[in-house]
């Protein structure tokens, strides 16, 4: 007589079936049948990431494959598309630097907090998103902090070996689709020499920070970036005035000059440094430049011949001037090619609110932030640094 029976203890259904046999009188024995590891594999994938956090426990092939297997990971990333309302990460300067990851903002939380090294200036930090992964860097003690929202697995890369005298850094992140590889590029002023030092991350690969070969010495970094494909495009200036597009290949470690046309070189150049930003749009490079005449996107339409084309927004009788001095200008783009700003600096004195604009429908809306409630009580005694992520998506890879 058999009997069988499933081990309904177990979190995962389905995947093992415990089987007892009965074979005569006393004669008894247990056995263990075991999926094959690709069927193992498929349903794995249609877990909860929450879930699969959990399973990395269950024995290191399950932590192999949860944490480091390339095509699980990319399973997870892509299966769902980014949610239509944006995750936020909150930067709270008292008392003392943390950040939070979340949808909603509550100033009293003490739920996946983390913390980083205090700075003596709140601006000095300065955040990336990449692929499911934030990097959090100071530009003051050039120390850099990876977060994993999915996992919240904190990692600290290693101390810069920087120069004896060193200015303010410039940190940048990305991911590589075909190597798939994340990589930290940090750029430190050696004000003793008067040229920069380029320093390159490599997560999961390396230890240690690399030394790489520059670009021209005279050339100083804004913390303008977005990295698209592979490549970190970023913009600089150098001490004669003139403003640079350049790139970094996430692959090659190469760096290049972005040609752009001479009006955008000019109002970039005339542009104050708070009211441009640098996005992707649509997957292709976006560059925002605003003046006190009028608000304008350029877009790289050919990044083989570097061809682009101009659009100057209309927007509506409320300009971002009329927000007041926390929305300096478009800071990004949403999946559907929405360009949107932020109230970088919340101070409770006010609602919290995301501002888009529809350049086809040429519309605008804001949108409430859930927990930014008007608190007339604190008098901008202190802020919160508010930074949108519209394109956010689960991400296994163990740091």
């Amino acid at each position: 007589m058999e009997k069988d029976y499933q081990d309904r203890s177990s979190p995962m259904l389905s995947v093992c079936k415990r089987i007892r046999k009965t074979v005569t009188g006393d004669e008894e024995g247990r056995g263990d049948l075991c999926l094959p590891l690709d069927i193992m594999v498929e349903i794995l994938k249609k877990l909860p990431a929450k879930s699969l956090v959990r399973f990395r426990s269950v024995s290191k092939q399950w932590s192999t494959i949860i944490g480091s297997r390339r095509d699980f990971i990319e399973s997870i990333v892509v299966r769902h598309p980014p949610p239509k309302l944006p995750i936020f990460i909150f930067h709270h300067c008292v008392p003392e630097a943390f950040f939070t990851v979340s949808p909603v903002f509550s100033p009293t939380t003490t739920d996946n907090v983390v913390t980083i090294p205090r700075s003596s200036d709140s601006s000095s930090f300065h955040y990336q998103y990449s692929r499911g992964l934030i990097c959090c860097s100071s530009s003051e003690s050039h120390q850099v902090t990876i977060y994993n929202p999915t996992t919240r697995q904190v990692f600290s890369l290693p101390e810069i070996q920087a120069p004896t005298r060193s200015g303010l850094s410039s940190c940048f992140f990305g991911y590589d689709p075909i190597t798939n590889q994340y990589k930290v590029l940090s750029i430190i002023p050696n004000c003793d020499e008067q040229k920069q030092t380029y320093h390159v991350f490599t997560l999961g690969c390396q230890q240690s920070w690399r030394k790489v070969k520059g670009i021209d010495d005279d050339t100083y970094p804004n913390d303008y970036s977005v990295c698209i494909d592979g490549t970190i495009y970023y913009s600089a200036y150098r001490n004669s005035g003139e403003t640079l597009l350049l790139s970094f290949d996430i692959r090659s470690e190469r760096f290049d000059r972005i040609l752009v046309p001479e009006a955008l070189s000019e109002a970039m150049l005339i542009t104050f440094i708070d009211h441009q930003s640098l996005v992707n749009h649509l997957g292709k490079l976006g560059c925002i430049c605003r003046n006190h005449s009028d608000t304008s996107i350029w877009i790289m339409d050919d990044p083989e011949k570097q061809e682009w084309s101009r659009t100057i927004l209309c927007l509506p009788n409320y300009p971002l001037d009329l927000f007041g001095g926390d929305v300096d200008t478009f800071t990004g783009a949403t999946p559907a090619g929405e360009i949107y700003a932020t109230q970088c600096k919340y101070y409770f004195d006010k609602s919290l609110y995301v501002y888009y604009y529809d350049m086809n429908q040429n519309s605008f809306r804001r949108v409430h932030i859930e927990g930014g409630i008007r608190d007339k009580t604190n008098k901008r005694r202190c802020c919160v640094e508010v930074f949108a992520i519209h394109d956010h998506v689960e991400n296994t890879m163990w740091l």
